[in-house]
């Protein structure tokens, strides 16, 4: 279900509030969207920093209105009735995966810390004239380093701070960017990318999910 760019907050109370749904997924980065649902959720972060983390199109008053009622719903909620914020996109990454899977490895298995930190190291430097191939190779294997490694006993008895589920797509939303750009018919690859996501978040959390427009 999506809902209306012109007055986004009236038909997402009804769906929350009414019709228990408990993701509202944009078509914004993931990496993006894991900030606005941190804020969302209660962490330090301003709405207008979070929100400044998004793509352009979504640095709105809109925007900033739609995370504010979703913070303020979730206030006093236990987190399994919280209202959640998914970017299901790849259009670009952002430093909080890389440091983030960074600190998974070193948490929950420190003897693959140098190596996950030689394949991010080659993937940020998505800038220069690198080979798009090796590229991609990279990210292919960091996403099995990250799956490996968050389905180990220490990753399930939450030795991280960062939640294994984070960690996969992190790494699986860095694959999609790479891919996507690499490939032809990018556009389409992306799309299936995003679908991914949203199945992979659906898997995790149960949630009835509305496709919002803001």
């Amino acid at each position: 279900m999506s809902i209306d760019r012109a007055a986004p907050n009236r038909p997402v109370r009804q769906l929350v509030e009414e019709l228990d749904f408990r993701t509202i997924v944009c078509a914004e980065s993931w990496g993006s969207g894991v900030v606005l649902d941190r804020y969302v959720r209660g962490d330090g972060t301003s709405a207008r920093s979070a929100v400044g983390q998004a793509r352009a199109g979504l640095r709105s008053q809109a925007m900033l209105d739609l995370v504010r009622w979703m913070r303020e719903f979730n206030r006093g909620r236990p987190g399994w009735d919280q209202v959640r914020f998914l970017g299901a996109d790849v259009l670009e990454p952002r430093a909080l995966q890389y440091a983030e899977l960074e600190r998974f490895a070193a948490d929950v298995a420190p003897a693959r810390l140098p190596r996950t930190r030689e394949l991010l190291a080659t993937l940020a430097m998505r800038g220069g004239p690198r080979d798009r191939r090796a590229l991609v190779a990279a990210a292919r294997e960091l996403d099995a380093l990250v799956r490996d490694v968050a389905s180990t006993r220490a990753a399930r008895r939450g030795r991280s701070t960062v939640d294994p589920g984070d960690a996969v797509l992190h790494a699986f939303a860095l694959l999609g960017f790479y891919e996507s750009r690499s490939a032809a018919g990018g556009d389409e690859l992306r799309e299936r990318y995003a679908a991914d996501i949203v199945t992979h978040w659906q898997d995790r959390t149960g949630h009835r999910i509305v496709h919002a427009t803001v």
